[in-house]
């Protein structure tokens, strides 16, 4: 697969091209930064998310006409690959078919679940997928919260990030005071770096709108916050952005 010249030829749809295409654009900085920001047990090339972006742009356009079933299976072959910059192709791929994602069902997500072990696939993966199929219902409130039971980080991180894709206009987001809160009271008091960061993300993204119920929660816990979280979310309540 040519980075420049993307074809509509039969061999833009194998992994192994793709594969080679992104290796070609892999640098030992951007590997080292990647695997020092966000480590993962998945092999990481050291592209820049800009040019796996345009490979995937470039797919999608050799994609034309493509069935669903194809794509579907595309990207769950780019995810068994087990290369980070493979799993974020397979999301991004399906981000730009706008119709997929809506019509997922539980088992077809699973099979393009990929590796959930650090924050860049967690919350690409989260406000792509996951919380987009909370949305629509697919995913139940349950299911969402037994992840907040979970001793995984990652999963509790999930779960906060979900809401992100509830609140998010470009998502299909038309505000979930609800469910966000709800998810947020749970998270409190975790201390895992991470889970702040989500927490903090998740009122944010809440406040566009729901600002009184966003006040709220923040007074009611402001002996249980973390500084980070008052701190990031005030600032956007008073100021309309983060810092």
């Amino acid at each position: 697969m040519s980075h420049k010249h993307a074809t509509e030829e039969r061999h833009v749809y194998k992994v192994t091209d793709i594969v080679l295409t992104l290796r070609s654009l892999a640098s030992d900085e951007r590997k080292t930064k990647a695997n020092t920001y966000h480590p993962t047990k998945m092999e990481v090339l050291g592209v820049c998310n800009p040019e796996v972006k345009l490979v995937v742009k470039e797919l999608h356009v050799a994609m034309k006409g493509s069935s669903r079933e194809e794509y579907l299976r595309l990207c769950e072959e780019l995810i068994k690959s087990n290369i980070l910059e493979c799993q974020l192709a397979a999301w991004w791929l399906l981000e730009r078919e706008k119709k997929i994602i809506p019509t997922l069902s539980l088992w077809e997500m699973g099979k393009i679940k990929g590796v959930l072990d650090n924050w860049v696939s967690v919350d690409t993966f989260g406000t792509f997928i996951f919380g987009v199929l909370w949305r629509r219902g697919i995913l139940s409130d349950s299911q969402v919260n037994k992840l907040l039971d979970s001793p995984d980080v990652w999963q509790r991180r999930l779960a906060l990030v979900g809401t992100v894709a509830l609140n998010t206009r470009s998502r299909g987001g038309t505000g979930d005071t609800e469910r966000t809160i709800a998810i947020c009271e749970q998270v409190v008091e975790d201390r895992e770096d991470m889970i702040e960061k989500a927490l903090s993300w998740s009122l944010r993204s809440l406040i566009f709108w729901d600002k009184t119920a966003v006040e709220s929660f923040m007074t009611r816990h402001e002996s249980k916050l973390s500084s980070r979280v008052k701190r990031d979310v005030n600032h956007k309540l008073e100021h309309g952005t983060k810092n």
